[in-house]
C-alpha cells in the first residue's frame, strides 16, 4: 500500500493496519530530512522493508555529478544482507554486511537506463527481501524468493543516481533507489573559470618558420633585381573541452559548452600571449583548417647585396584546467546542476609575420641566382 500525498514512503507487505504501525510520527519526521536524498530533480521515491535500523543516504549527483555505475548485493533465502554502491568516479560505499550467502553484481554502463524496478520486503515486515532492476541492456534479480507482487518503483527518467534506507543488525532493513526525475534532453556547461587563468601568459607559444632564408643579387649582376618573398602554411586549429560529464550520460548525449575560447594575440610590450577570443563556442570539440600567409616584396636589390628574410607565425598548445557549472536539462523542463572540473586542450595559431633585414656583408655570388629559397622569386 502506498500513500500518494507523501513524497517518500516507507512500506511493508502488511495490511493497512500494519502499515499505520510502521509509519509513526517520529519516522515521518525522519523522512523530511534536508539531505541529498531529498534534492530537487529526483523521481518520488518509495522505500521498502522493516521499520528499524540506522538511516543512510547516498546521492552525489547535485554535489559532484556522480551517478551509480554498479551494485553489489549480498543475500540468502531469507533476505538481503547488504549492498555496495559504486559511483561513476569509481568510489564505492557499503551498507549492511556481506553475510554468508550469495553475491550478485550489476554493472551499469554510461547511458544505460532502467526500464522497470521492484522492491520486496521479506513478507513479514522485518527487512528487505528482494531487488529487481531491468535496464535497456540487462536484468538484475536478487534476494530471497519473492513473497508477493512487491512494490513498483518510480524510475523517473531511468537514470539510477543513488539510494537511501536503513541498515540493520543482520539484514538490510530497507532501501529506496533514487532516479533522476526525467530523461536528460541535453547538457549545458557554463560559468567556466580557469585556474590558473592563462590570459596574458605565453606558456607553450613558440614561432614556426615558413621561410628563414638569406638571398641576394649576385655581384656581377647588370643591375638591381626585384625579389618577392611569399610563404603559406595550412594548419588545423583545435579546441576540446574535456570533463567526465561528456561520457557519463552516454556518448549520444548532446553536450554544449558556453565559454569563450582562447587565441594568440600580440603583447603591447612585445611577444605573444594567450588571449580570450570574444566569441562563444558551444561545441565540446571544434577544429578548423586555415591557411596562414604573408608576402614581402618586391624588394629591389642592388648587385652584391642580400636580404635575410623570415616569414613565421606563432603556434600555441595549451592544457588549461577549469571549473564549470554543469546543467542537466530534463525533458520535463526541470534542471539539475552541479560543479565539475575539466580541461581545455587547444592548439591555436597567430597570423603570419614577415621581416627582411640587410645582410651585413656583400653577397659575392657569381653568375645568376639559381634554385632560390622556397617562396623567393626574382625578376
Amino acid at each position: 500500500m502506498r500513500f500518494a500525498h507523501l513524497p517518500f514512503i516507507r512500506t511493508s507487505i502488511f495490511a493497512t493496519s500494519a502499515l499505520t504501525a510502521v509509519l509513526p510520527t517520529e519516522r515521518l519526521t525522519l523522512t523530511k530530512r534536508d539531505d541529498a536524498c531529498h534534492a530537487g530533480g529526483l523521481a518520488p521515491a518509495q522505500w521498502v522493508g522493516g521499520d528499524g535500523g540506522t538511516y543512510f543516504c547516498e546521492n552525489r549527483l547535485q554535489s559532484s555529478g556522480e551517478v551509480l555505475s554498479g551494485l553489489e548485493v549480498w543475500s540468502d533465502d531469507k533476505g538481503i544482507f547488504g549492498v555496495a554502491l559504486t559511483f561513476s568516479s569509481g568510489t564505492s560505499v557499503t551498507y549492511g554486511n556481506q553475510g554468508n550467502g550469495r553475491t550478485d553484481n550489476l554493472n551499469i554502463a554510461p547511458g544505460e537506463l532502467v526500464q522497470s524496478a521492484r522492491l520486496w520486503g521479506n513478507g513479514k515486515g522485518q527487512h528487505l527481501g528482494h531487488i529487481y532492476i531491468k535496464t535497456d541492456k540487462q536484468e538484475f534479480d536478487v534476494g530471497m524468493p519473492k513473497p508477493n507482487d512487491g512494490y513498483v518503483a518510480n524510475i523517473g527518467g531511468g537514470l539510477l543516481v543513488g539510494a537511501f534506507g536503513y541498515t540493520g543488525d543482520k539484514y538490510l532493513e530497507s532501501i529506496a533507489f533514487l532516479y533522476l526525475g526525467a530523461k536528460v534532453d541535453h547538457i549545458e556547461i557554463g560559468d567556466v573559470k580557469f585556474d590558473p587563468d592563462p590570459s596574458g601568459t605565453s606558456t607553450n607559444i613558440a614561432p614556426v618558420y615558413i621561410i628563414d632564408s638569406t638571398f641576394g643579387n649576385p655581384s656581377n649582376s647588370t643591375g638591381p633585381v626585384p625579389f618577392t618573398v611569399a610563404g603559406a602554411d595550412a594548419v588545423t586549429t583545435s579546441t576540446t573541452w574535456t570533463q567526465t560529464t561528456t561520457g557519463k550520460f552516454g556518448m549520444s548525449m548532446s553536450v554544449e559548452v558556453e565559454a569563450e575560447p582562447f587565441g594568440i594575440g600580440a603583447k603591447i610590450t612585445g611577444g605573444f600571449e594567450w588571449s580570450v577570443e570574444h566569441s562563444t563556442s558551444k561545441a565540446t570539440t571544434k577544429t578548423d583548417t586555415i591557411t596562414i600567409t604573408n608576402t614581402v616584396g618586391p624588394i629591389p636589390l642592388q648587385p652584391g647585396h642580400g636580404k635575410e628574410c623570415k616569414i613565421f607565425y606563432q603556434k600555441g598548445e595549451g592544457n588549461f584546467p577549469y571549473t564549470s557549472t554543469v546543467t542537466l536539462k530534463l525533458v520535463d523542463g526541470n534542471d539539475v546542476s552541479y560543479q565539475e572540473k575539466g580541461e581545455l586542450k587547444t592548439v591555436q595559431y597567430s597570423q603570419a609575420d614577415a621581416s627582411c633585414v640587410d645582410v651585413n656583408q656583400p653577397i659575392r655570388w657569381e653568375g645568376t641566382l639559381k634554385n632560390p629559397p622556397k617562396g623567393v622569386t626574382a625578376g
